[in-house]
């Protein structure tokens, strides 16, 4: 679970700023909670603001970071991702840092980054007692010219399990070459220590949590949307949820369609059409085989005759003898389709960012999503984090108020993080209507304009 994130000098985001998922003490929305250990932490925040406040850029930091984390410098451009309305902010290295809880223990872990030399400058991760005692992991920092040192609090009975971790955190010491620089020891340790135990379960515990984080952009789609109709199950899953959002479609169908190589691959280099048909056509000819192609994914099978073939949705909107493709449907309902996946295919433990959650659908149909989401998170321990322009979800008999969240532009065009619970509100409030008068900032201040050009012969 996701206790906290913080953040500086990334995009809008200049001085450091965080966001909190542990729960105030309100009584309201007590299922709305996560008991763990002594820690009370929310399911869910929604964070609100004005374009251009900076809240897309929250959602990007976390898959930015998330990106290093996993992967390295390597994996991500790092140009012009400072605070770039002050020159000289490349200069100061980018900072990001979990609270976190995952398999009985919390965590904190961080990574500093220098965009003007390309390298991960100072790694941290934090074993967090009960009691709040920390217990280094590993330590992790650059000095000032350059020389790389690392310290841990970890030693071992067993002195096999002390020497190997010394010589995994060796690479990143003062000899560290260029290449283990731009990586991190989460992502080292998790992946070369797989096979032992202690230290290294620890590690490889927190790496998967980082793995577990899911994403949705308002641009992202469900890639597997043909595979829906392949499991029974997950067909009347959806087929259930598309009815009682009042779609119109009462019942998701599906047939089997023969694929047509010459569309699918229209985008692909001739040289590389036909490597990739035979490679296909090897791999069915054994049995069923996934394939992703140029960004859709595909469950291939082979028929009787030899056609390779694949499932394709079919949607039933009151009449079966004349079924609507998913092209057909509204941009509502496709949003739905790439929403819907969370509330079955994510893993338990699963943090869930979602940008732009009210994108393309009534605010009845978003409130009645994390409704459900609400519901099932008690099952599977998930949260998720939504921002949103949608100020009828500012409503304290749905959400609490210490799950509500506002980002602001300041005046030197910095993002501020500050969650309404920095206001007296009551319960009864109308939070909504107070927001749009500006109660709360985070909203969109509009200058003088004059948009009549004056006769030049007056």
């Amino acid at each position: 679970m996701l206790i906290g994130f913080s953040l500086s000098n990334y995009k809008s985001f200049k001085t450091s700023q965080s966001i909190s998922l542990l729960a105030s003490q309100s009584p309201r929305h007590k299922e709305h909670i996560f008991h763990v250990n002594s820690r009370n932490i929310l399911k869910s925040a929604l964070i609100f603001g004005a374009n251009a406040g900076g809240k897309s850029n929250l959602i990007d930091a976390v898959d930015f970071s998330r990106n290093i984390i996993l992967n390295g410098l390597d994996t991500v451009d790092l140009s012009q991702k400072y605070f770039r309305i002050e020159k000289d902010m490349y200069l100061i290295p980018g900072i990001f840092e979990y609270r976190l809880h995952t398999a009985g223990s919390e965590y904190s872990y961080g990574i500093a980054i220098s965009y003007a030399r390309q390298e991960i400058v100072s790694e941290w991760l934090v074993r967090i007692g009960l009691d709040n005692t920390e217990t280094y992991i590993y330590n992790r920092e650059v000095d000032e010219n350059g020389i790389s040192h690392v310290s841990t609090d970890i030693s071992y009975d067993n002195s096999e399990d002390s020497i190997r971790l010394q010589i995994y955190l060796e690479d990143f010491g003062s000899n560290i070459s260029d290449t283990f620089r731009r990586k991190t020891i989460l992502s080292d340790i998790a992946n070369r220590g797989k096979n032992h135990q202690k230290i290294f379960t620890e590690l490889a515990n927190v790496y998967e949590w980082f793995t577990n984080i899911i994403l949705i952009f308002p641009a992202s789609k469900y890639t597997k949307i043909n595979e829906i109709v392949a499991n029974d199950t997950i067909k009347e899953f959806y087929s259930d949820l598309l009815s009682y959002f009042d779609t119109g479609i009462e019942s998701v169908e599906g047939s089997h369609e023969e694929i047509d190589f010459d569309k699918i691959l229209e985008n692909t280099p001739k040289e590389k059409q036909e490597k990739i048909k035979l490679e296909i056509l090897n791999k069915v000819s054994k049995g069923p085989a996934m394939f992703r192609i140029n960004k859709k994914v595909y469950t291939l099978n082979m028929d009787e005759t030899g056609n390779i073939i694949y499932n394709k949705i079919l949607l039933n909107h009151g009449n079966m003898e004349d079924l609507f493709e998913y092209a057909d449907e509204s941009d509502g309902t496709k949003r739905l389709f790439d929403l819907i996946p969370l509330l079955y295919t994510s893993s338990a433990n699963s943090v869930i960012l979602i940008d732009e959650i009210d994108r393309s659908l009534h605010t009845n149909l978003t409130r009645q999503f994390l409704t459900l989401f609400y519901a099932i998170a008690d099952r599977k321990s998930n949260q998720i984090l939504a921002t949103t322009h949608d100020s009828n979800l500012l409503d304290l008999d749905m959400v609490r108020q210490d799950e509500i969240w506002f980002i602001e532009r300041e005046k030197d065009h910095s993002s501020k993080i500050y969650s309404l619970n920095k206001y007296r509100t009551r319960f009864d409030n109308k939070v909504n209507k107070e927001y749009l008068l500006g109660r709360y900032g985070a909203i969109p201040v509009f200058q003088n304009c004059s948009l009549v050009m004056e006769d030049e012969h007056e």
